[in-house]
């Protein structure tokens, strides 16, 4: 039977995501305030590590995305405000990007109403961001602090 998901529904981040990767967006608001994280796993299996994902990404007004990769195929469509890219191009609802594994993008800077966006991830196991090693402390820390706070979280999960 197919599952319905509003945005405008309590807690809809965590709703979408399955109960064993909810520390994800715990992660995400730790490290990010403002900032909230769901992931709908397209498999039987939700903690498949080859099974394609939708996540929905929401960036706090004038926050900053920094440069990172994925190890994974990424397509992101912006579904509410807007994202400014390097250069100073602006992505509104309907825009889309994509990258290649272990190809960088960033920063972006999201725009007065925030962004809010989808991102498609060809397999679960390249989710997680890549820093780029190009001296940008920033999204290195960002990273950084995102993977520490991910792997305390999942444990937390894993050991409950």
């Amino acid at each position: 039977m197919p599952k319905y998901y509003k945005i405008s529904d309590p807690d809809y981040f965590d709703s979408i995501t399955p109960p064993e990767l909810r520390f994800a967006g715990e992660a995400t608001r730790e490290v990010m305030p403002g900032w909230d994280l769901g992931s709908i796993v397209m498999a039987d299996e939700p903690t498949n590590p080859d099974a394609p994902v939708a996540s929905m990404l929401k960036i706090a007004p004038g926050d900053t995305l920094p440069r990172h990769a994925h190890d994974c195929f990424r397509v992101e469509v912006v579904i509410q405000g807007s994202i400014t890219l390097p250069g100073g191009d602006v992505l509104h609802p309907g825009d889309i990007m994509t990258s290649r594994p272990h190809e960088y993008y960033g920063p972006h800077v999201a725009g007065d109403e925030g962004c809010l966006s989808v991102e498609i991830f060809s397999a679960a196991h390249g989710m997680l961001p890549i820093s780029d090693d190009a001296g940008d402390e920033y999204a290195e820390d960002v990273t950084a602090r995102v993977h520490d706070a991910t792997s305390r979280l999942q444990n937390q999960t894993n050991n409950a």
